[in-house]
C-alpha cells in the first residue's frame, strides 16, 4: 500500500538535534528538528498506528462488497448507488491506503534521521526469531 500522488514529505528534512548527523542540516532546508528521544517516541507511535491501519485496511474490503438485502430498486440504490454502502467502503479503503502511505514515508524519514537502516532492522528481526526458536 502506498499513498497516491508520490512523496508526501518531498523536500522536507528530519533532523535529530542531539546526534552528530543532526548538525549536517542543509542551509535553508525546511523540515522538522527534534531530539532523538522525541524522534524515537514519534517513530514508535507511527509504527503502532501504521500496524493498526494495516489491520483496518485488510478488513475494510468487506465494506465495499456488500450485497443488497433484496433485489429491488431501493436496496440496490442504497448499496450500489451513488454514496451507497459500496462506494463509501471504497472511499474508506482509499483513505486508509493514503494514511498507510503517509505513515510509511514518515517512518522511513524518521529512521533515516536516527541512522536506523533496513539492514539493522532485518538483522534484529532475524536475531529475535532465532532466539525464540522460530528460525526461518
Amino acid at each position: 500500500m502506498t499513498a497516491p500522488g508520490g512523496a508526501i514529505f518531498s523536500g522536507i528534512g528530519f533532523w535529530a538535534t542531539d546526534t552528530p548527523s543532526g548538525a549536517s542540516r542543509p542551509a535553508g532546508g525546511q523540515g522538522f528538528a527534534m531530539s532523538s528521544s522525541e524522534m524515537r517516541a514519534m517513530l514508535k507511535k507511527a509504527e503502532d498506528l501504521r500496524q493498526t491501519i494495516g489491520t483496518q485496511y485488510r478488513t475494510a474490503s468487506y465494506l465495499s462488497r456488500a450485497d443488497p438485502p433484496a433485489d429491488e430498486p431501493a436496496s440496490n440504490a442504497a448499496v450500489n448507488g451513488q454514496n451507497g454502502v459500496n462506494e463509501t467502503g471504497r472511499y474508506y479503503e482509499g483513505h486508509l491506503r493514503y494514511q498507510f502511505g503517509y505513515l510509511t514515508e514518515l517512518i522511513g524519514r524518521l529512521r533515516k534521521a536516527l541512522g536506523i537502516t533496513e539492514a539493522v532492522d532485518q538483522q534484529a528481526a532475524a536475531d529475535t526469531s532465532t532466539k525464540r526458536g522460530i528460525a526461518e
